[in-house]
């Protein structure tokens, strides 16, 4: 496929368009990576719940954000009147860190996530703070054509989304305090065997859950400014996954300066996509950021990305509004989401 192939590795080096599409498969969120420091990967989990309260959990099987790459796990949770609250633990050498090839079954320590083909299972108790839930797919799993974003034949980096959209229940901990808690629910989970940095420069990450509509959006920005952006591209509605391509449109129409590191954050976003019956044009629009983290890239092996530089990782608060066209049938919609930004320089 030569250079500008490798990111379109998604179609088969090219822009792909499926209405449908169900290539997903359990075996997707198995494990793709082999026991070794220099592979990553990591299963994401995030959750709007009918309190108010916000939660974001990842297993770092291999965490990609460190070298060496050991197992990390994160929590946070947001409250809606309080500031967030955190709990970030390291796997110690003795503690058990497996994860299964055929399906989700991710155990590192006391914690895990599970798939038990009926759902999935999360399991997190880390003191004071927890969560135990329960998800049922609302949409079906899914992964945009192949699910590999990059590959040169040699190494590669891959996302696939589980659950674009579920059903969660079961119970949060905050501050030793349990409650009851039921909510929406959505889980990606990404791998490679090379360092991001050395092909990307960073990305935007994103997803609506409307009342009707699911929209999620990828926008890969390679380092080589004349190599194509990778961005996956789902819609569903009801349920069904209408549209599954990597042929939209992220552009930043407004930004501001992040005053902790410097940085340009996104202030207005907008994602358009137009195709065969398909035509999505929405905004947006960052409300409040509330995640910043500064990550240390520091190794002796290379110099590439490394040494005095950072990963900038940003998580905002944002309110959207979309005009959605489906087969002549279209839509106005508005509310409230979670989006990311990713800096690897």
């Amino acid at each position: 496929m030569g250079d500008f192939g490798n990111y379109l590795s998604l179609y088969a080096g090219q822009r792909g368009w499926e209405r449908s599409p169900q290539e997903f498969s359990p075996a997707d969120d198995g494990t793709h990576i082999k026991d070794t420091n220099n592979q990553w990967e990591w299963w994401y989990f995030d959750f709007s719940f009918d309190n108010g309260y916000k939660a974001v959990v990842t297993f770092h099987y291999h965490n990609m954000f460190l070298l060496p790459h050991f197992p990390t796990m994160q929590l946070f949770i947001y409250p809606p009147d309080a500031p967030p609250v955190v709990k970030m633990w390291a796997l110690r050498p003795e503690q058990k860190n497996s994860a299964a090839d055929d399906h989700c079954r991710v155990q590192m320590g006391d914690l895990v996530a599970e798939d038990t083909g009926d759902g999935y299972r999360l399991a997190m108790d880390m003191g004071k703070v927890g969560l135990n839930i329960t998800i049922k797919n609302d949409v079906p799993g899914w992964k945009a054509g192949s699910g590999v974003l990059w590959t040169d034949g040699k190494n590669q980096t891959g996302w696939v989304v589980p659950i674009p959209r579920g059903h969660a229940s079961g119970t949060l901990t905050v501050d030793g305090i349990s409650q009851e808690v039921t909510g929406m629910a959505y889980h990606d989970h990404n791998w490679g065997d090379f360092e991001l940095e050395e092909q990307f420069w960073g990305w935007y990450w994103g997803r609506i859950f409307d009342a009707r509509y699911t929209l999620i959006y990828g926008w890969v920005i390679p380092k080589r400014k004349e190599m194509p952006i990778v961005s996956p591209f789902l819609l569903g509605k009801d349920g069904k996954i209408i549209l599954g391509t990597d042929q939209i449109e992220v552009v930043i129409e407004e930004t501001h300066k992040d005053e902790l590191f410097g940085c340009d954050i996104p202030k207005r976003l907008r994602l358009t996509c137009h195709g065969d019956g398909i035509h999505v044009d929405g905004v947006l629009t960052t409300e409040r950021v509330v995640e910043t983290l500064r990550l240390p890239r520091n190794s002796p092996d290379s110099s590439v990305g490394r040494g005095e530089n950072f990963y900038h990782y940003y998580r905002f608060l944002a309110t959207y509004q979309a005009s959605i066209e489906i087969d002549g049938c279209k839509d106005e919609v508005s509310g409230e989401t979670l989006h990311e930004f990713m800096l690897l320089e």
